[in-house]
């Protein structure tokens, strides 16, 4: 059986509800506040120092307070902007910003802008030593290649994308390592190419067998209109050894890139010294007149004079004032690398 409340416990739980609101009525007379003591917005007439410091500027808080409106910045930067900061949606639409020009990005169909950025970049260029087959001679040239813009004076970073054998990372200085995965989750270890790319020009000495790899990574990412975009160049060494499989990896890289990249046939002499079959080649043929690519004669290099710079793991320039080599050997070195640098300068590619 329900018990009745006491009659006395119900009047104490309305006084308990009047107290408790006296006192709310009581706070809110002690809160004084006016419309003119409230702070209202502010101009803020430097956005950059604000953006970038992500605090109020201590002038402006001690400022008397005005009640002006804050208004939308001039946008007269697009990188500036895209870069550190969040683009008004005015901008975005292409909408008029405080009087001046209507801004437009073209848009994908998916109604997302498309940024074009760092159109006043210097224009750099993507160096890759390609090959597919081992033992081809991508990292002999890519040394060659490496003296060349040293003796001229050219300012490029170096890549070595050939972890096993790291023959370009043990000779030269300041050599980063980079490698071409078949894994999502180490495909970003490429990256840094094109990273570097945004500073300097860049020479990447691949291994063998990562056609594959290196193909996704250019056309996985868009790399060749991201290329664009920033005034950021591809260009394929390609080295041959003068067999059929070689120049039919050469014709496949040209069949899936087109003149998207540009592309350099290096007919390495030192493992064949007589090219007329491959250049009458009907598919060889064919493709010149299809495509516009270079070719150059890498120049044959004395075998004693190698496996001696090999084996001491030194520079070509390195050699020339070595012991180990005497004066014909020394010559044998300059003349090879006079044919060489001749070779590479022919094609007025290595800016």
């Amino acid at each position: 059986m329900r018990k009745r409340r006491d009659k006395k416990t119900n009047n104490s739980l309305l006084d308990s509800r009047q107290v408790n609101q006296n006192v709310v009525i009581d706070d809110r007379n002690k809160l004084d506040i006016g419309k003119d003591k409230l702070p209202i917005n502010t101009e803020i007439t430097n956005w950059q120092q604000e953006i970038d410091r992500n605090t109020i500027n201590s002038q402006l808080a001690n400022s008397t307070v005005s009640s002006k409106a804050m208004t939308q910045p001039t946008i007269d930067d697009w990188q500036q902007e895209i870069d550190g900061n969040i683009l008004p949606k005015d901008a975005l639409e292409g909408g008029e910003i405080n009087g001046n020009q209507q801004l437009s990005q073209p848009r994908l169909e998916n109604n997302f802008p498309v940024f074009k950025t760092n159109k006043s970049k210097k224009p750099t260029t993507i160096h890759i030593i390609d090959g597919e087959k081992g033992g081809c001679g991508k990292s002999f040239i890519c040394r060659a290649f490496i003296e060349y813009c040293n003796s001229t004076a050219r300012d490029m970073m170096i890549i070595d994308a050939d972890i096993s054998n790291r023959d370009i990372e043990k000779i030269y200085p300041n050599v980063e390592m980079a490698f071409f995965s078949d894994d999502e989750k180490q495909a970003y270890e490429a990256d840094k190419i094109f990273d570097f790319a945004f500073d300097k020009s860049v020479l990447v000495n691949l291994p063998a067998q990562v056609y594959g790899n290196v193909t996704n990574w250019i056309q996985r990412n868009d790399l060749v209109n991201l290329g664009k975009d920033n005034s950021i160049n591809f260009i394929k060494w390609f080295v041959a050894t003068g067999g059929v499989d070689s120049v039919n990896f050469f014709l496949k890289s040209l069949d899936d890139f087109g003149n998207d990249i540009t592309h350099v046939f290096v007919k390495n002499y030192g493992l064949c010294d007589n090219w007329e079959y491959v250049e009458t080649m009907p598919e060889f043929v064919d493709a010149a007149q299809k495509y516009n690519f270079y070719a150059i004669d890498f120049p044959k290099f004395p075998f004693w004079e190698r496996n001696t710079i090999d084996r001491l793991e030194i520079t070509f320039t390195d050699a020339i004032l070595r012991p180990e080599l005497k004066i014909v050997s020394k010559q044998r070195v300059k003349n090879f690398l006079q044919f060489a640098y001749k070779a590479f300068a022919k094609t007025g590619l290595i800016e």
